[in-house]
């Protein structure tokens, strides 16, 4: 049956899985309705209204009824662009997804008061030169000491790279201090605005987003910056990312969100530090943030660009592949790293006990010139508590999670459920009493409180967060990633509990403990020296030589004999047994060469199963896992919500495995 008015393809707003698809909506006349606008349409299986956005404006519907019309316009603010939707279509599809999930991440909550003012706002081109000021950026952010490649070369379309950042830290014209890794970033930042070019740059964490954010606003005309980040008053960031609508260019940064920003004429993207969790979405569909760059980059055409200390395993793999190619300073400024392990046969003192006496030494010679890091595994006053009799694990009769000390002085807790111990006996010997098994940041600053009387000791970990410190003599005690930035710069650093966290139970282990200590090593200033204590084997000695290509080249070589990420990709399923097997089954029957790992029993009747696939297969296994999730979504117990939960290329999910 034809309809006589214009027809609205919506994307619906909605969870449900079942209704990810267009909807034909009738526009009724004197309604005014665009692409990208937000509006709200009825649905026939309640009685109630659903938002959406109108995808676009059709003159034909395919539907043979009379078409509903639409229930409202909410705004005419065209906050889903068409460049929008596509990349977050297909971010759907590589992740078995629904694309409202992803545009739910794309588009942040509206809020009418800003949105208002930016549609009142007035329409006047924005003077040649104040977007930004190219030559104040080269003032301070030139782009110098990697030989053969210009920043118009880094800047080419289409170009895939992998940028090694500088170690050190740098003083910018307000009189902050921040990482000498920013610099080369804000010069291409700067040079694609100087062309009319918009940037893109996420970053892991908010130190780092305070760092760049400093770095930026040092070169940068305000007009040219916008920040997209969820620390932000959402009503600011609504703000920031309807400033990316505009025509004009801008430099977006930001966290993972940020690389949905629909910015005009992208020029490069930057993601730092792609190895970092955090660049993994905890909401479905789940997605990566440099497997979103990587489709964004090839949507609009940009360069794309990893800039990290070291390369992550999966760049590492591009690079061997010709896929990336590598770029990196000319001349290192990178400290001087003693893994002690390798240098002293015996000590003749430790104190506190895993210090060697060589890097106590070292420690106090550099305490009279300026600040000291002291970089540890854990928070709390102990990594964890074990019966002093057997040496038994603690573990809590509630929850069966792990007991830890916050503090000196505390009672035990659950790392897991919180939960007081009082009174603890061990099953295994029924011994009454706990030691610790390991030293957290709070026995550390005990211990060392002890070993330097009279020197001032800094404390930054996730309760006490501590963004920077300055040049006077300090120890500064921190867990891996609460580093502070030192104004010049650590005068020497102490990477302590190297044995635990290459012992953690995760397939991710090395990379993630490279990456973690080289972050702290670009903190200390090139005259410093960094101390690795307890660590032997190849990772003291590529830590030693600043070179971990070999290293990581051999962990690759092994991920592909036995088929592990990033050699393969890999899809984790888990619900009950009774829903995850036959989508096992299905796809292991309908896509050759595809295998299972598991499944895996995680309590309460859920399991966990890994399918592994080739790249090639990526997109036949994506369709047929969402074909099942909508199945089981449009099941007799439609209404029980998420019934399998699915995760694609997500390393750590493997964990469960190899912890069994």
């Amino acid at each position: 049956m034809s309809n006589s008015y214009p027809i609205a393809r919506v994307v619906l707003d909605t969870r449900l899985p079942q209704l990810d698809r267009l909807f034909d909506y009738a526009i009724e006349p004197g309604v005014e309705v665009t692409p990208g606008v937000r509006v709200k349409v009825p649905l026939r299986s309640n009685a109630r209204f659903a938002p959406g956005y109108v995808h676009s404006v059709v003159d034909n519907s395919e539907h043979k009824g009379k078409l509903a019309p639409l229930a409202e316009v909410v705004s005419q603010a065209q906050v889903m662009p068409e460049r929008l939707y596509d990349l977050c279509d297909e971010v759907a599809r590589r992740c078995a997804g629904s694309i409202s999930d992803v545009l739910r991440l794309a588009i942040p909550p509206r809020y009418v008061r800003v949105e208002k003012a930016w549609l009142s706002r007035e329409e006047s081109p924005v003077p040649a030169g104040e977007e930004a000021d190219p030559a104040a950026a080269l003032e301070v952010a030139t782009w110098e000491g990697y030989a053969g490649k210009s920043a118009e070369d880094m800047l080419e379309p289409g170009t895939r790279w992998s940028l090694s950042t500088p170690y050190g830290v740098v003083e910018v014209p307000q009189g902050a201090t921040v990482p000498r890794s920013t610099m080369p970033i804000v010069s291409l930042a700067a040079t694609a605005l100087s062309r009319g070019q918009s940037t893109i740059i996420v970053v892991p964490d908010w130190r780092d987003l305070e760092s760049f954010q400093k770095a930026l606003e040092s070169s940068l005309a305000p007009e040219g910056l916008a920040f997209l980040h969820t620390q932000q008053p959402p009503a600011q960031r609504y703000q920031n990312y309807l400033r990316t609508l505009q025509p004009q260019p801008v430099v977006v940064l930001g966290s993972r969100h940020a690389i949905y920003a629909p910015v005009s004429n992208l020029a490069a993207i930057v993601v730092l530090e792609d190895g970092d969790e955090a660049h993994r979405e905890p909401l479905a569909p789940y997605p990566h943030t440099r497997d979103i760059a990587t489709i964004r980059a090839g949507h609009d055409n940009a360069a794309l660009i990893f800039a990290s200390m070291t390369p992550s395993y999966a760049v590492r793999r591009w690079i061997d592949m010709g896929y990336v190619a590598p770029v990196a300073p000319t001349s290192s400024s990178r400290a001087k790293v003693v893994p002690t392990a390798l240098t002293t046969s015996h000590d003749s003192f430790s104190s506190p006990a895993r210090l060697p006496s060589l890097a106590v030494l070292g420690a106090k010679e550099a305490l009279t010139r300026g600040p000291v890091l002291i970089q540890v595994f854990r928070a709390g006053y102990s990594s964890g508590l074990a019966c002093e009799a057997c040496g038994e694990r603690g573990m809590c009769r509630e929850c069966h999670g792990p007991l830890r000390l916050p503090r000196q002085g505390s009672s035990p807790s659950c790392a897991w459920c919180g939960v007081t111990v009082s009174a603890w006996s061990c099953q295994e010997c029924r011994g009454s009493r706990l030691v610790p098994r390991g030293q957290g940041i709070g026995r550390t600053v005990a211990d060392f409180g002890k070993t330097f009387p009279g020197v001032t000791i800094i404390r930054s970990d996730g309760e006490h967060p501590v963004a920077s410190v300055g040049a006077q003599p300090a120890l500064v005690v921190a867990t891996r990633g609460s580093e502070p930035i030192a104004q010049g710069g650590y005068c020497a650093a102490l990477l302590l509990d190297g044995p635990a966290m290459l012992s953690r139970e995760s397939l991710g282990t090395l990379e993630d403990t490279l990456r973690e200590w080289e972050r702290a090593v670009a903190l200390v200033n090139p005259d410093g020296t960094v101390y690795l204590t307890d660590v032997e084997g190849p990772p003291a000695l590529a830590m030693s030589a600043g070179n971990h290509d070999q290293l990581v080249r051999l962990e690759l070589s092994e991920r592909e004999s036995i088929r592990l990420p990033p050699a393969v990709r890999i899809a984790s399923l888990s619900g009950p047994a009774s829903d995850v097997a036959p989508i096992v089954a299905a796809v292991i029957g309908s896509c050759a060469g595809v295998s299972a790992l598991g499944p895996v029993p995680l309590g309460g009747g859920v399991v966990r199963t890994i399918l592994r696939f080739s790249y090639a297969q990526g997109a036949e296994v994506a369709r047929e896992l969402k074909a099942w999730r909508n199945k089981l979504a449009s099941g007799p117990r439609k209404t029980a919500g998420e019934r399998v939960k699915i995760v694609l290329d997500n390393p750590h999910s493997l964990d469960a495995l190899t912890s069994e």
